[in-house]
């Protein structure tokens, strides 16, 4: 009796484990299961992982590669600008420096005109200065003649028979170019001393030049007839000479313009 009374005690235990040990094994099955499926998402999540990460790793890289490229064209196009803008500076500098170099130029060219024009003016001077110096050796012969003219007469008033006197006033004013007041003198000289063989040729150079032919070979030939009765044979070659040339040409002034003085007896 105890027995059964412990039997039927321990049949519902038994009962109760029985359930228990299937709990445990429907649950260790279910786990096991669980376990298994989240082991294979667990898998298929990691599986594709490396792939994933290289393409991110991959796109990562060429958004670096992208913006450093970008930079890089940033910074290509910011100095083709500085470039672009350094040659617009420098092309407008040669503009400048052209047209400097032109106003250069033309100021040379100007320059240049003056200085032909000061070269031209400084000739002119030059030419000027040369004439004003002829003159002024000219206005002093003239003032040395005068002066001659008024000592000659002065001593032909002190001895009006003083024929040299005559002589060298009447040669001054031949040397002046008034052949009438000169053969005016020689004549005097003449009178006073009929063999001034000096006074008969100046006074024939002098005929000879107002056109007087005939007077002029007259005084010539006496001339060349006293210097030879003189023992002077250079002056009577030389007026002899000279006599023989006006009867030919006709007078000095037409084979000279001007009578030369080196003809003259000083």
């Amino acid at each position: 009796m105890e027995d059964r009374s412990l039997n039927s005690h321990d049949a519902p235990s038994r009962r109760g484990r029985a359930s228990l040990e299937w709990g445990a094994t429907g649950l260790t099955v279910v786990l096991s299961v669980a376990a298994a499926a989240t082991q294979q998402a667990i898998l298929t999540a990691i599986a594709p992982l490396p792939l994933s990460l290289a393409v991110g790793l991959n796109l990562v890289s060429r958004k670096k590669r992208d913006d450093q490229f970008q930079a890089l064209v940033q910074q290509q196009e910011a100095k083709i600008a500085e470039l672009v803008a350094s040659q617009g500076q420098q092309q407008s500098e040669v503009g400048n420096l052209t047209l400097a170099l032109s106003q250069v130029r033309d100021r040379l060219e100007d320059v240049q005109k003056q200085v032909m024009q000061l070269n031209q003016g400084t000739r002119d001077l030059h030419d000027y200065t040369r004439i004003l110096g002829t003159e002024q050796k000219q206005i002093e012969e003239v003032l040395a003649c005068l002066r001659e003219i008024e000592k000659n007469t002065q001593v032909i008033q002190v001895d009006p028979s003083y024929a040299k006197a005559y002589y060298n006033r009447g040669l001054t004013h031949q040397r002046l170019g008034d052949a009438e007041a000169a053969i005016l003198d020689y004549s005097e000289a003449i009178r006073i001393n009929e063999n001034y063989a000096k006074a008969y040729h100046n006074r024939g150079v002098a005929r000879s030049t107002l056109g007087d032919r005939k007077g002029a070979v007259e005084d010539l030939r006496t001339a060349a007839k006293l210097f030879f009765e003189q023992g002077d044979i250079s002056s009577y070659q030389r007026a002899r000479d000279l006599a023989k040339r006006i009867h030919e040409v006709g007078s000095i002034e037409q084979d000279n313009k001007e009578v030369p003085l080196e003809i003259l007896f000083s």
